[in-house]
């Protein structure tokens, strides 16, 4: 059974995986429903450390997102990697699938992961934001598809539909990951 525990214990007891994982982390905006995910590959960890903006991996890793952003939104129709610090994601639309919601809200995910080398850090979280680290196991895609399914339903308020839809698009992209290659 896929093991996923808190980031933060990890580090503290620890027991993040050596020799690869996966990290899901996000970012919600207290203001309104927009949301960041952000998560993670990686293998081969020469050293992890604490820096004043989170944990800092020595090694190289994959990455991708989940962007969901309220009908609300006043800055909708600029490109997600030109908006301000803390909603922004690293693609163009173009480089995006993209899941208009019943309540027209949007959830965008990319189809390709970025490659992250020689070292990452995954930022400290507050308030509501979490990070939990996947250990490598055989279902442990099937684990991070339900999470995020799960997730995206409590936290992002997604009718159950749009939610395993998203999941699978995240599924796709991180099953791309070129380090586990």
């Amino acid at each position: 059974m896929a093991k996923a525990t808190s980031l933060l214990k990890a580090y503290l007891t620890n027991t993040i995986p050596p020799n690869g994982g996966f990290i899901i982390s996000s970012f919600f905006d207290t203001g309104s429903a927009y949301a960041i995910y952000e998560i993670t590959s990686y293998v081969n960890v020469k050293d992890i450390y604490k820096s004043p903006d989170g944990l800092v991996f020595k090694t190289d890793g994959n990455r991708t997102h989940v962007l969901v952003e309220p009908a609300t939104f006043i800055n909708r129709f600029s490109e997600p990697v030109h908006r301000e610090k803390g909603k922004s994601i690293p693609y163009r639309f173009s480089e995006l699938e993209v899941i208009t919601g019943k309540k027209q809200e949007k959830i965008m995910i990319p189809l390709e992961p970025i490659m992250l080398y020689s070292s990452f850090t995954i930022l400290d979280t507050v308030g509501e934001d979490f990070s939990f680290v996947f250990h490598p196991t055989d279902d442990v895609y099937l684990a991070m598809r339900k999470f995020m399914a799960d997730t995206l339903y409590n936290d992002c308020n997604l009718t159950k539909d749009e939610c395993l839809k998203a999941s699978e698009l995240v599924l796709a992209t991180i099953k791309k990951f070129s380090i586990w290659k």
